[in-house]
């Protein structure tokens, strides 16, 4: 699984062999910084995430749980010290950023549904205006067996090198290997150089273009196989009916 990797030793996950984002593009894709302070003005990169709704972003919830522990305090408490960064990667010296919207709550996924319950909604103290921020968001669509052999993007701000910092918001495209109820949406391959997912990463984005010749929102990135970043495979938790129907339940807008 890839953690995030704070102050504290903690295994996590980036974008390693992609292309570097600074031309305003996927802004649905966020970073998630935790301020140990209040009153600190930036905080540190530690996951990634994608905002669904104007006040509402998907991640992986190892994100907060590892990120508690890590810190020792509750999730409750480290959810309500996380913030989020909207944009391209950040100016000042990475893994530090100067976020924008706080944290009000996280939302845990059931942990019964268990080979795709690694999932976690923050919710945002105010709503996001999509145009100050110049976003156009890709709404979420479910991911069925049809995506097989269609190019993804994933997006993310982790590490770009194995021994970089975090906080740099980088992409890749490769075709989806496969989809299945243990893996979820998988690209790349074992022990095959490639582009991947690393440090940081965890909880980004992963997007198809539809028939419709729309983007669409299909993942969440959480894993990669046991291999070094650049020669692994990368997973993802697809969008699924139980997942919109849990989300859904929260009774807050969605882009779909």
């Amino acid at each position: 699984m890839l953690v995030l990797l704070l102050l504290m030793p903690v295994i996590s996950s980036a974008v390693v062999g992609g292309k570097t984002l600074t031309d305003g593009s996927f802004r649905q894709t966020v970073a998630l910084t935790y301020k140990a302070l209040p009153n600190q003005s930036q905080g540190e990169v530690y996951c990634s995430g994608t905002l669904i709704g104007p006040r509402l972003v998907l991640t992986a919830a190892h994100c907060i749980s590892l990120g508690a522990k890590a810190f020792k305090v509750t999730k409750e408490e480290f959810a309500q010290r996380t913030w989020i960064y909207i944009g391209d990667s950040p100016v000042e010296a990475k893994p530090m950023a100067t976020p924008q919207f706080k944290v009000q709550r996280a939302v845990i996924y059931p942990p019964s549904d268990a080979s795709h319950s690694d999932l976690a909604v923050l919710v945002l103290e105010q709503e996001v205006n999509l145009e100050n921020y110049q976003i156009r968001p890709a709404p979420l669509m479910i991911a069925g067996k049809s995506l097989i052999g269609r190019e993804l993007t994933h997006v993310g701000f982790g590490q770009t090198e194995s021994k970089g910092p975090k906080g740099e918001k980088a992409a890749f495209s490769l075709p989806i290997r496969g989809l299945n109820g243990y893996n979820g949406l998988e690209v790349g391959e074992m022990f095959k150089p490639s582009p991947g997912a690393c440090h940081g990463d965890s909880g980004g984005s992963a997007y198809v273009t539809d028939v419709d010749g729309k983007m669409k929102f299909v993942g969440v990135e959480n894993a990669i196989s046991n291999h070094p970043c650049g020669e692994a495979a990368t997973f993802f938790v697809p969008v699924s009916e139980n997942m919109l129907r849990w989300i859904r339940a929260l009774n807050m807008p969605l882009f779909e």
